[in-house]
């Protein structure tokens, strides 16, 4: 299983957004549901919980499904792209 640790160019050039993106493009991985996740929606919907992922967070889900990266691994990651996600936008300030 190749991790991220090896992969230090990718993650170090650039927004987590984009290192996501291209782990998945490098190691051909996509998104795909399946009838679990949607069971698990279910179960979320049902016990009042707004959880919705987006497609960033969807690739996460995949690419620790693939082996691409370990979980500790890719929790960083997700937790990286949720703080330059709902980082305020540099250009409001000008």
């Amino acid at each position: 299983m190749q991790t991220m640790t090896q992969e230090p160019e990718i993650v170090g050039r650039g927004a987590a957004e984009q290192a996501v993106r291209e782990l998945a493009r490098k190691h051909k991985v996509s998104v795909s549901r399946s009838g679990l996740d949607d069971w698990a929606d279910q179960i979320t919907r049902l016990a009042d919980d707004n959880v919705t992922l987006d497609e960033i967070e969807e690739l996460i889900v995949a690419l620790r499904r693939a082996g691409v990266a370990d979980g500790v691994e890719l929790t960083h990651l997700h937790s990286r792209y949720l703080d330059e996600r709902e980082a305020p936008d540099d250009r409001s300030c000008r």
